[in-house]
C-alpha cells in the first residue's frame, strides 16, 4: 500500500476486486478501506497496513435475534387513511393502503390504552366504548357513529422489513430474507446488543474504524400497497415509538403523549411542519436516550483501540452533530452523504473536533452503474456545487461507497474520480485545513428549527409535483437559496424563533434571512403571530440591520396582513382576500444599486402574487405586474424581497450582491472576490494562498483585486480550479 499518511480517501473494497483495490488505492490517493452495505472485506485487504473501515448497523446485525424477538422491532403510529360513515357503525382496516410486507399491528401494545379513533369532521376523540379491536381480522369496529363524518383510527405498529432493505431489494434487485431493525430502547434488547458488540469487536482485529450508519432508530420512510414511497422524512423522529418509552416519557415530562401527538392528523410532524412543544419534548427525551446509547458503544470502541464513525446518511435521530448531547457521544469522525453544496455545509459547520468525511455520490450500485447510462454526468454535476461550498469551511476527507466491480466498468468514471481525488488533495494542501476569507457581517437563517437543522434543505410546495431521476436523491426546484449561498464567502449561522424569544438578536448578525413556504417550519408559520417576534425584527432592521425576505417571509394572517414584516418590506401577498384592490402599474428603479448587479440571466422561479405597499420601495425586477425583486430603507436598515430563488451561479452572485448591500458593505472593496458569476473566488489568510474555481464546462474570464489592490485578469479552462499565492 501507499503512505497511508499522504492520503485522503476512503475506497470501498469487494471480495474479488483485489488487484482493482490496489491500482485504485494509489490512483485515487487512498488511505483508508471500506466493506459497504452487500459486500465483504477480502482477508488479504483487511490485514493492510491503511485504516480499516468495518461497517455496522447494530440494530440489525444480529437478525436471529430480532426474528425470535418482534416485542424489540422498531414501532411507530400509523393513522389509516380516512374513511367516511355511511351509518351508525364503521369498519376500518388500519393497515389498509399500507404496505402489507412492510407493517403488521403490534400486539404487545394495549389497544384500549394505546391507540386511538378520531372523529377527522370534528376532531374529536371516539370513546374507547365505542370501538372494539378484532384482533382475527385486524379491523377496528366503531359504533355510534355520525353518518358522513370522516374516522381515523390511529394503530401502533411493528415494522417487520426494515426501509433501508426494502429500497436495496426494490432498486438494487437484493435478494435473501427481510432485515429487520430492532429497538435498543428495551433493556433486555439494549444489554443483548451491547453483547453483540463486544464479540464483533473480538471478530474485527484489523478494524480499525467502526463506521456506525444506525445507532437506535432509522429515518422515516413509509410505504403504500404497491410498495412505493408515500412519506418520507430524513429527520422525522416517527420510528422511535415503543409502550415502554411512552410510559417512562410520561414519568419524566408529568403528562402522557398520545398517538395524535405522533400522527398529527397524518402530517406525522414532518420537518417541514413548525414542531409543536409536545413533539419537541418528545425528541429531547429520545435525544438523550440515544447518545447514552450511542456513548456506551462508541466507549466500547475506544476500549478495544478504534476510532468510532457516524454515518449521517442513514443516521440522524438522536445524534443531530449540531446538539450539544452529541459531543458527548465521543464520535471520532463525520461521515456525511453529500450530493450537493447545502449537504456538504451540513457536515462541514458542525461543531466538534471530529474529522469531517464526505461520502460522494453516485453510490457504486446498479440504479446508476447500469448500461447505457453515464455516472459522470451525475458526479460532475454534484462536485461542481460541493467544490464551491468547500471553499468556505474545511472538509478533512473524502469517500465513496457501493461496489467497486460495477464502477470499475467505466473507465471515464475510474480517471474521473481520479481527478477529483488530485483536486481535493491540492485543496487540502493549500487550504490547510481553514477557512476562507469571509466578506461583510453574519448572516443569520431564521426558521423554526434553528441550529438543530441547519443547511437543511427548504423543500417548496414545487417539490412535490417533480419527477427526478433519482427518487433518493433529491433536486431541490422551485426555491433554493441554500444551495446559492453554501458557495458564497459569508459566515453563516441558524437561529431560531425560540432563540429570539430567549435571548433576543445577537449583536454580530448584520443580515437575517427568512425564506419558505406560508405556514412551514422554514417560513415560521405561527411565530409570527408572536408581537414579541414581530417587534424584534422591527427593530433589528430600524437599527441599521438587513432583511432578506425569500418567497413567504414573515407569512401569517393576522391584523389585516399576511406579510407581518409588510412594513419592513414595503409588500403584501395577494391571498385572494384582497382582490378588490387595484394592481399599481410596476416602474423599475433601474438607478438602484442591486438593478446595476442585474444581468438578465436571474430565475426568479414562479409568480410571486406580491405587489407594493410603499411609495419609498425600489421595484428592481418583476414578472409582469408581480414584483420578484425589491428594496427598501427602513429606518437605518434596509430589507430586500425575492420572489423564489432556484440555484443557478446567477442567482448565487445576486444572491452575494444582495447580502453586500443589506449589510452595507456595498461601497467596501474585499479581496478576491470574483466579477464573474460562473467562476468562484477567495483567499486563505492563513496559508496565503487565493483560488478560483470554474462552475461551468465552458473557458471563463473574471476580475479579481488581489490582496495589493491591484488588479488581475484570469481566464479558466472549462472546470478549472487554479491556485495561486495571494
Amino acid at each position: 500500500m501507499a503512505n497511508a499518511t499522504q492520503g485522503h480517501m476512503t475506497l470501498p473494497v469487494e471480495v474479488g476486486q483485489e488487484e482493482v483495490v490496489l491500482d485504485l488505492y494509489k490512483r485515487w490517493q487512498a488511505d483508508a478501506l471500506r466493506d459497504s452495505d452487500g459486500t465483504t472485506m477480502p482477508d488479504s485487504l483487511a490485514e493492510q497496513d491503511c485504516d480499516i473501515y468495518s461497517v455496522l448497523c447494530i440494530v440489525r446485525a444480529d437478525q436471529a435475534y430480532a426474528k425470535a424477538h418482534p416485542e424489540y422491532l422498531h414501532r411507530k403510529y400509523l393513522s389509516s387513511f380516512p374513511m367516511t360513515a355511511m351509518t351508525n357503525e364503521l369498519v376500518i382496516k388500519p393497515l389498509e393502503g399500507y404496505c402489507s410486507e412492510k407493517y403488521e399491528l403490534d400486539n404487545n401494545s394495549d389497544p384500549k390504552r394505546h391507540w386511538e379513533v378520531r372523529n377527522r369532521t370534528t376532531g374529536d376523540v371516539v370513546s374507547v366504548d365505542q370501538w372494539d379491536f378484532d384482533a382475527e381480522s385486524g379491523t377496528v369496529i366503531v359504533r355510534e357513529c355520525t353518518p358522513y363524518h370522516e374516522y381515523t383510527a390511529s394503530v401502533m405498529v411493528r415494522q417487520v422489513w426494515d426501509s433501508v432493505s426494502m429500497y436495496n431489494a426494490l432498486t438494487n434487485g437484493w435478494t435473501g430474507d427481510k432485515i429487520r431493525s430492532l429497538d435498543p430502547y428495551h433493556p433486555e434488547c439494549r444489554a443483548h446488543l451491547k453483547r453483540y458488540f463486544a464479540q464483533w469487536l473480538e471478530d474485527h482485529p484489523n478494524t480499525s474504524v467502526v463506521r456506525f450508519t444506525t445507532f437506535a432508530f432509522l429515518f422515516v420512510i413509509d410505504a403504500n400497497e404497491q410498495n412505493q414511497d408515500i412519506y418520507r422524512d430524513w429527520t422525522g423522529y416517527g420510528e422511535t415509538v415503543s409502550p415502554e418509552a411512552l410510559d417512562d416519557f410520561e414519568k419524566e415530562y408529568g403528562y402522557r403523549l398520545t398517538p395524535e401527538d405522533f400522527v398529527d392528523a397524518g402530517y406525522y410532524n414532518g420537518t417541514y411542519k413548525v414542531p409543536s412543544k409536545r413533539y419537541l419534548d418528545w425528541m429531547a427525551f429520545i435525544q438523550k436516550f440515544v447518545a447514552d446509547f450511542a456513548g456506551e458503544l462508541v466507549g466500547m470502541a475506544h476500549a478495544a483501540g478504534k476510532k468510532a464513525a457516524m454515518f449521517q446518511g442513514d443516521h440522524w435521530i438522536g445524534t443531530e452533530p449540531f446538539l450539544p448531547s452529541y459531543q458527548e457521544i465521543g464520535i471520532d469522525i463525520n461521515v456525511g452523504a453529500v450530493e450537493d453544496g447545502v449537504a456538504l455545509r451540513r457536515l462541514t459547520d458542525s461543531a466538534g473536533d471530529q474529522v469531517k468525511e464526505a461520502r460522494f455520490y453516485p453510490y457504486f450500485f446498479p440504479d446508476v452503474f447500469r448500461e447505457g447510462n453515464n455516472p459522470v454526468t451525475e458526479s460532475m454535476s454534484n462536485w461542481v456545487k460541493i467544490r464551491r461550498a468547500m471553499l468556505h469551511k474545511p472538509l478533512d476527507r473524502i469517500g465513496y461507497g457501493g461496489y467497486l466491480s460495477l464502477a470499475n466498468k467505466f473507465p471515464h468514471f475510474i480517471d474521473h474520480v481520479t481527478q477529483i481525488s488530485d483536486e481535493f488533495g491540492t485543496y487540502r494542501q493549500n487550504s490547510a485545513g481553514t477557512e476562507s476569507a469571509k466578506i461583510g457581517g453574519k448572516v443569520a437563517v431564521l426558521n423554526a428549527w434553528g441550529l438543530a437543522r441547519s443547511w437543511l434543505q427548504n423543500q417548496a410546495q414545487d417539490q412535490r409535483f417533480y419527477v427526478p431521476p433519482r427518487p433518493d436523491v433529491m433536486e431541490l426546484v422551485g426555491n433554493n437559496p441554500l444551495e446559492c449561498l453554501a458557495g458564497l464567502p459569508f459566515d453563516v449561522e441558524f437561529i431560531s424563533f425560540e432563540d429570539i424569544l430567549a435571548n433576543g438578536i445577537a449583536d454580530d448578525i448584520k443580515v437575517i434571512i427568512n425564506t419558505g413556504d406560508a405556514n412551514s417550519a422554514w417560513s415560521g408559520g405561527e411565530y409570527w403571530g408572536n408581537p414579541q417576534i414581530v417587534t424584534a425584527l422591527r427593530e433589528f432592521v430600524g437599527k441599521g440591520g438587513g432583511l432578506l425576505g425569500i418567497c413567504d417571509p414573515s407569512a401569517h394572517l393576522q391584523n389585516g396582513r399576511f406579510f407581518q414584516l409588510g412594513d419592513v418590506l414595503g409588500l403584501e401577498k395577494e391571498t385572494s382576500l384582497t382582490m378588490g384592490r387595484v394592481a399599481q402599474p410596476v416602474q423599475l428603479d433601474g438607478e438602484h444599486y442591486l438593478a446595476q448587479c442585474l444581468t438578465g440571466e436571474e430565475d426568479f422561479g414562479n409568480l410571486s402574487y406580491v405587489y407594493s405597499q410603499a411609495h419609498d420601495m425600489s421595484v428592481i425586477a418583476s414578472q409582469g405586474q408581480h414584483l420578484a425583486m425589491t428594496a427598501r430603507q427602513y429606518g437605518e436598515g434596509r430589507s430586500v424581497y425575492l420572489g423564489n430563488l432556484p440555484f443557478s451561479m446567477t442567482n448565487a452572485r445576486l444572491l452575494q450582491h444582495v447580502l453586500v448591500w443589506l449589510s452595507k458593505s456595498e461601497n467596501e472593496s474585499y479581496a478576491w472576490l470574483s466579477d464573474s458569476a460562473l467562476v468562484d473566488a477567495c483567499y486563505y489568510p492563513a496559508t496565503e494562498k487565493a483560488t478560483v474555481v470554474n462552475y461551468s464546462s465552458e473557458p471563463q474570464q473574471l476580475q479579481v483585486t488581489d490582496k495589493s489592490g491591484e488588479k488581475q485578469t484570469i481566464t479558466l479552462e472549462g472546470y478549472e480550479w487554479r491556485w495561486m499565492d495571494a
